[in-house]
């Protein structure tokens, strides 16, 4: 994949979602989880759930969603990723997670809401 670095070492979003082999729809809801976890987890020195609820406008599904974000908790800590259930990175992961599994529609990437 060389001939499709970027000067900076990223892949061009175009060769991955090729090289991911997944539809561009799938691809592309993907890519913006991802880019909504790291952009919430670099904005918050400690990111609480009751924090991304209200941010994200999900607070009215906060009690039943809990088990569920719990559960990809429980999923993201044996994939060996090296974070702490507590970590940032692991609470931003597993709410987008189920905000995406669930298909609640809820940010734009970039956005202040």
């Amino acid at each position: 994949m060389t001939p499709y670095r970027l000067k900076n070492g990223d892949i061009q979003k175009k060769y991955a979602q090729t090289a991911s082999c997944l539809k561009p729809k799938d691809f592309k809801k993907v890519y913006d989880t991802v880019q909504a976890i790291v952009a919430e987890k670099e904005r918050a020195a400690t990111v609480t759930y009751d924090q991304l609820h209200s941010r994200y406008k999900t607070a009215s599904k906060q009690d039943y969603l809990q088990g569920f974000i719990t559960e990809a908790e429980n999923e993201l800590i044996p994939l060996g990723t090296g974070y702490d259930v507590d970590s940032n990175m692991i609470k931003c992961a597993a709410y987008f997670w189920v905000m995406n599994a669930v298909d609640v529609r809820i940010w734009r990437v970039g956005s202040t809401a």
